[in-house]
């Protein structure tokens, strides 16, 4: 039977659907049953206190408030930090489970109010995921977008590479050989500029061995038999690139699409080298005593990535709620009282963070001999594949990983 209309609610829930530029839409639920219009507003100042005193009148603080909303961009963003600033607990659900009930309550119905319905009734269903979102604080919240950048920049690096490198293979095969390690100055000073055979074949060697001393750095001597080495095999491999296409080739436009490669690639390494220090600073402030980084695998890279996803360690229940929260742990599969293992790891989780674990995984089975025996055991005696064993390795670190947060006290190595 339903309670009588005066009785004040046990437990109001809320749900929001967001949009990025559009008018964000909520639908007030008083013990499931929904309560007034629904409540439209933007991002502003106005709207938002509008919306708090919406969500909290006619209700006293003995009343549980919830919020349930996608993640959609960065929208939830500033919702979430009014509303649990206001003392409502705030929980973002995937778009998957949201587009699973909206299919089974409202199989005809796609609309903003209706999203609003759908997410408000999923508290009533229960079940795993549903813990309050966290909304980070202002450091940790930037790691995690310069992680994100430096991430974005290291694929483009890495993509511009591959081009110039197809490039080469395709129209100078005998350079790729001549040439010193590709993610050199160098090199890239050589791709920029000595690309066109003709070129290389028509300057003199002295001036061709004065270009190569200017931008020689690093391991490479600017003077002695390796300069003069080089200018031996990039003259021979210039005759040899003429003698292959003769003039079925556009050496002057390949010069030009080739420097932009490089011109890219320089620009993006700059800014990752920038990225860089911002992130050290940033990182010292919110993990000063650097205990992370004394767990095997995870270095100067990988540790900034995993503090500004993970943040502080009181945000998990436990380590079963923290390797949830990482996505390391396989689907569960059983029928008639019988489990079925080996079964993937599951799609959840944050996708840089399985990255980054699984990358400390394949380092730290190397030097920790617990990890090492796990490893062992599931690749000889369980007969299972590399990526699986890893999995488990990155398992166990999460593990070690969640024990020094919560403690601060670095990792020993026994």
């Amino acid at each position: 039977m339903s309670p009588p209309l005066h009785e004040p609610p046990r437990l109001r829930t809320v749900g929001i659907d967001l949009a990025i530029s559009a008018v964000q839409v909520a639908q007030v639920f008083d013990d499931g049953r929904p309560v007034g219009k629904p409540i439209r507003f933007r991002l502003t100042p106005a709207d938002m206190k509008r919306f708090i005193a919406a969500v909290k009148a006619g209700v006293t603080g003995e009343v549980r408030i919830t919020a349930v909303m996608e993640p959609t961009g960065m929208a939830w963003f500033p919702v979430a930090a009014w509303l649990q600033r206001a003392g409502v607990t705030v929980i973002r659900v995937k778009g998957q489970r949201v587009k699973a009930l909206r299919k089974y309550l409202r199989e005809h119905v796609k609309s903003d109010a209706a999203d609003a319905h759908v997410l408000g009734a999923m508290p009533g269903f229960g079940g795993r995921g549903l813990d309050p979102v966290h909304v980070p604080a202002p450091e940790q919240h930037a790691l995690q977008r310069l992680t994100k950048q430096r991430h974005r920049y290291q694929e483009l690096v890495c993509s511009a590479r591959r081009r110039v490198l197809d490039l080469i293979r395709w129209a100078c095969p005998a350079l790729e050989a001549t040439l010193p390690e590709t993610t050199t100055q160098l090199t890239l000073a050589i791709l920029a500029e000595l690309l066109d055979p003709r070129k290389v074949v028509a300057i003199r060697r002295d001036v061709l061995a004065r270009f190569l001393s200017r931008h020689a750095s690093g391991n490479h001597p600017k003077s002695g038999p390796f300069i003069d080495g080089l200018v031996d095999k990039l003259k021979a491999a210039a005759e040899e690139t003429i003698e292959l296409h003769g003039d079925s080739v556009d050496f002057a436009a390949l010069q030009f699409e080739v420097a932009q490669e490089v011109e890219h690639v320089r620009l993006w390494e700059r800014h990752m080298g920038e990225i860089e220090r911002h992130v050290e600073k940033i990182y010292e402030i919110v993990h000063p005593s650097n205990a992370l980084r004394s767990i095997p695998g995870i270095g100067p890279t990988l540790a900034p990535v995993l503090i500004g996803a993970l943040g502080d360690a009181k945000r998990f229940r436990n380590e079963d709620h923290i390797r949830g929260f990482c996505g390391m742990f396989p689907a569960q599969s059983s029928s008639g009282g019988l489990d079925k293992p080996g079964q993937r790891i599951t799609k959840s989780g944050n996708d840089r963070v399985k990255r980054a674990l699984y990358i400390a995984a394949d380092v730290a089975r190397k030097i920790d001999p617990d990890l090492a025996a796990v490893y062992w055991r599931l690749m000889v005696k369980k007969g299972h594949h590399h990526k699986q064993a890893l999995c488990a390795v990155a398992t166990r670190l999460v593990n070690r990983i969640y024990r020094v947060l919560k403690t601060g006290e670095p990792y020993v190595l026994r």
